[in-house]
């Protein structure tokens, strides 16, 4: 059987079909992986740290011989580093449009702060029967 087609509009005519007919944007279908990110967030969080002391060490030997002095500083970006490169990685994911990505990254982030908090509570309890001494 043969499918049936409306005829052709007139070459005049001021008909516009409506816009809610016309096909949907192309995809390329790639938002990632929520396993990649999750990888991605626990190498940030345990080798990001180390990398950031290496780097801001050489910088701050290369202040030290201009007289600059700002070791007391080092330590600042080297504690906080941990927990600000997976916030940044997870910002930019999203705003790569890797969504899938992204909220693997947030998940690793939820994950790590989870185990963290079980193990305070774990220590918690156990020195709650010693009188914390």
């Amino acid at each position: 059987m043969s499918e049936h087609t409306p005829p052709p509009l007139p070459p005049g005519d001021p008909y516009q079909p409506p816009a809610g007919n016309a096909p949907p944007p192309v995809d390329d279908g790639n938002e990632g992986s929520v396993g990649a990110g999750i990888a991605i967030c626990l190498a940030l969080m345990l080798l990001g740290g180390p990398a950031l002391g290496v780097i801001l060490r050489l910088l701050m030997s290369l202040l030290s011989t201009a007289g600059i002095n700002l070791y007391s500083l080092m330590w600042l970006p080297i504690g906080l580093g941990p927990i600000l490169l997976p916030v940044v990685a997870g910002i930019w994911f999203t705003r790569k449009g890797l969504r899938k990505t992204a909220k693997g990254v947030w998940l690793g982030f939820a994950i790590a702060i989870g185990l963290v908090l079980l193990l305070v509570a774990a220590c918690f309890g156990i020195l709650a029967g010693s009188n914390f001494h």
